[in-house]
Formats: C-alpha cells, sequence, structure tokens
C-alpha cells in the first residue's frame, strides 16, 4: 500500500526542471504557476510537455532567420514528432494542430497560445545553437576568415540550395594528386591556349575575395568560344569541377538565366 501510495504521489509531483518560471510539469502536462490570494494555483496550458531541442540560425550572407527544434511528450506517454518552426510560425503557435493534430490541442484560455510559447522558449534543459550557412565563399567569422562549403569543414554547417547545390568539396588534395595536375600541363586533353586560362580562372577564383579586399580585383572575364558541338559546356564543367560535382547538363548557370539571376546566384 505505502509502494502505490508513493508511487501516486511521484505521478503527481510538480516538475520544476524543465522550465524557467512560471511554467512547470504535472502528470506530463504543461502548466502555469500562478498566484491568487497569496495561494499558488497550477493553471493547465496544454495536454502535452513541449521543449525547445535547438536554435537554429539561417544565414544567407544578407540576412539571418531563426528556426526552431521542438519536441514534445503526450500526457498519455506518446513522444510527438520533433518540429522545425520558423520564427513567424513560432509566433502565431499555429503549427501546433497542423503537426500534431489532436495531440497538439492547447486549452481554451485566453492568450494560451502565447504562454506556451513562452514556455517553449523558457526551456531550461539542454538547447543546441547552431548557425547554418546558406552560402559559399570566404567569410569572416569571430575574427578568423572561413572558405564556406559543402562538407568543407565539420565545425561549420553550410546548405546550399537552388542552383549552387552542386557545390562541394571532396576529400584533401594528395601529393599523388598534383602529379595528375601537373600532367596537365605537359601532355593535356585540350590544347595549351584554352587549357591555361581555364585552369588558372579555376585557382583564382578562391583568392578574388582577398584581390578585392586589397583593391587588385581582376579586371576581364574569361569566355569560352566554338561551334554548337564542340565541348565548351563540358570543358567549363570539368573545371568547375574542382569544386563539386558537374556535368555539361547541369551547370549553376546558362543563358537561360537573367541578369537579377546571375548576381543573385554569385552573390
Amino acid at each position: 500500500m505505502s509502494e502505490l501510495l508513493a508511487e501516486e504521489k511521484n505521478e503527481n509531483a510538480i516538475d520544476e526542471l524543465v522550465y524557467n518560471p512560471p511554467y512547470a510539469v504535472k502528470n506530463n502536462c504543461l502548466y502555469e504557476i500562478v498566484t491568487v490570494k497569496e495561494q499558488i494555483v497550477l493553471v493547465k496550458l496544454a495536454d502535452f510537455v513541449p521543449t525547445l531541442t535547438a536554435e537554429i540560425t539561417r544565414d544567407d550572407g544578407a540576412e539571418q532567420t531563426k528556426q526552431f527544434k521542438v519536441s514534445a511528450i503526450h500526457k498519455s506517454g506518446i513522444t510527438l514528432p520533433e518540429v522545425t518552426v520558423s520564427a513567424d510560425e513560432m509566433q502565431s503557435m499555429k503549427w501546433l494542430l497542423n503537426r500534431w493534430g489532436t495531440y497538439g490541442a492547447a486549452q481554451p484560455k485566453q492568450n494560451v497560445l502565447n504562454k506556451i510559447c513562452r514556455a517553449i522558449l523558457s526551456t531550461k534543459t539542454a538547447v543546441e545553437f547552431k548557425t547554418i550557412y546558406l552560402q559559399t565563399g570566404w567569410k569572416k567569422i569571430n575574427g578568423e576568415y572561413v572558405f564556406l562549403m559543402t562538407n568543407a569543414d565539420e565545425k561549420y554547417a553550410v546548405e546550399l540550395q537552388g542552383k549552387l547545390k552542386n557545390y562541394s568539396f571532396g576529400n584533401k588534395c594528395s601529393p599523388d594528386d598534383l602529379i595528375f595536375l601537373s600532367a596537365m600541363l605537359e601532355n593535356s586533353f585540350v590544347m595549351q591556349n584554352v587549357m591555361l586560362p581555364l585552369l588558372a580562372v579555376a585557382f583564382l577564383c578562391p583568392l578574388n575575395h582577398f584581390l578585392k579586399n586589397a583593391g587588385y580585383e581582376p579586371k576581364f572575364v574569361t569566355s569560352l568560344i566554338g561551334k554548337t558541338g564542340s565541348r565548351k559546356s563540358t570543358l567549363a564543367a570539368l573545371f568547375l569541377s574542382f569544386f563539386g560535382k558537374f556535368s555539361s547538363n547541369d551547370l549553376p548557370m546558362s543563358f537561360h538565366d537573367t541578369a537579377n539571376s546571375i548576381l543573385s546566384n554569385i552573390y
């Protein structure tokens, strides 16, 4: 009997370790702790316990946006699927029903959605803070220049989208790889007056950021000119493949792009 009473007492215990005041957990439900006439009262907000697991900053070089990852346990003991919501969605809290259905129903009280939002953002448990960069190229982070690229460095998360999605770094260059590179200079698969400028431009690109900062940005454009079917796109894709996986059919830009589209992508 004493064991049953102890178990019942534990189930009804108030857990204040999940959230900062004035929010608490009881029986896998979210409550707000309020004081009414000098009496502490628990007001139920939801039949689930939502917690913030990660705050993600998405940086595209021009602006930063926020996303939040939220997980929850329903009062029935069911673990609800983790969801990722934008800052606007978090503010409105309409995603509760959209993502969790009836399990995400809040109590029919005034201002309850805003209180659930505040409770989530006041989660005490460990929250991961992460920045995802949506750009490639050099960026100064914490006083240090970093070349942002997919698979370049596990320390910085990079997600390239749209026409930039094929850019990536593979394994680091080894001394043996330099043998093949030097062979291109001697026994090339294309004429030297075509191959050398393309090779030079390929390795100039990552340096251009610093040349521009120093006031020595190159003032020229490299063009491949030839008849249809002369493998211009194939050759361009081959040299571009130093920075990813490309073929003549998936070059990041083409003559179908507008000037605005090209400027937006090469930003």
